[in-house]
C-alpha cells in the first residue's frame, strides 16, 4: 500500500513538472515582464535578454493585436497616450513575440502591459506546471472561448502587478478573429496614477 501511494505521488509530481520548453518560455517572459511597472526597464531587459526589436507587421497576429488594439483604444479615448515596443526571439525551436505597452489617460491614470505570445503553441501549459513555474498556486481563473481557462496571480512576482496565463485555440470566437489572439499568452500588467 505504501509503495502504491509513493508511485502515485511520483506520477503526480511528474505531471506537475514543467517541460524544459515551458521553463525556457517562462524564463524569457519573467526576464522582461517582471519589470512591468516601467516601460523603459522592460525594453532594456528585452534587449539584454536577446530579444530583437521588430515592427508589428513582423507577424500578422502581432500586427492585428498591436495596431488593432491601438485603433480601438483611440476610437474610445482620443486623448489617451499610448507607447510601446515589440520584440521577437527564438525560445527553443519556436519564434515567440513580445509586446510592451503603456496607456495613460487624460487624468494621469496609467496601465503597463507586457505580453509574450507563442502564436504557434498547440496546447496550453498545464495548471500544475504553471503553479510550479510561478512558485505558488494561482489566485483565480476566468473562462475563455473554447472551454479554455485564464489563470491569474494577484499579485504577480511583486506587489503592484498581476500575471495572467491564457491559451486560446478557438478560431470561431469573434475576438480571436478580430485581433488574431491565439496560442499561448503570458501577460504581466501594472496600473497606477489614481
Amino acid at each position: 500500500m505504501a509503495l502504491a501511494s509513493a508511485l502515485l505521488a511520483l506520477a503526480g509530481a511528474a505531471q506537475a513538472a514543467p517541460t524544459a520548453d515551458e521553463q525556457a518560455l517562462f524564463a524569457a517572459f519573467k526576464g522582461v515582464c517582471a519589470k512591468v511597472r516601467s516601460l523603459p526597464a522592460m525594453a532594456s531587459a528585452a534587449r539584454r535578454g536577446g530579444w530583437q526589436a521588430v515592427a508589428p507587421q513582423a507577424h500578422p497576429s502581432l500586427d492585428r493585436l498591436v495596431n488593432g488594439g491601438r485603433e480601438e483604444v483611440l476610437a474610445r479615448e482620443p486623448g489617451a497616450r499610448l507607447r510601446g515596443a515589440q520584440f521577437s526571439r527564438k525560445v527553443g525551436q519556436r519564434q515567440v513575440w513580445l509586446a510592451l505597452s503603456r496607456y495613460q489617460d487624460a487624468d494621469g491614470a496609467w496601465s503597463n502591459g507586457c505580453r509574450l505570445y507563442d502564436f504557434d503553441a498547440a496546447e496550453p501549459i498545464a495548471a500544475a506546471a504553471l503553479e510550479a513555474l510561478m512558485g505558488r498556486p494561482g489566485t483565480g481563473t476566468q473562462p475563455l472561448p473554447g472551454g479554455q481557462t485564464k489563470y491569474l496571480w494577484e499579485p504577480g512576482w511583486k506587489p503592484g502587478h498581476g500575471v495572467e496565463v491564457s491559451f486560446i485555440a478557438d478560431q470561431e470566437d469573434p475576438l480571436v478573429r478580430k485581433f488574431g489572439l491565439k496560442g499561448q499568452i503570458l501577460t504581466a500588467q501594472a496600473i497606477g496614477g489614481f
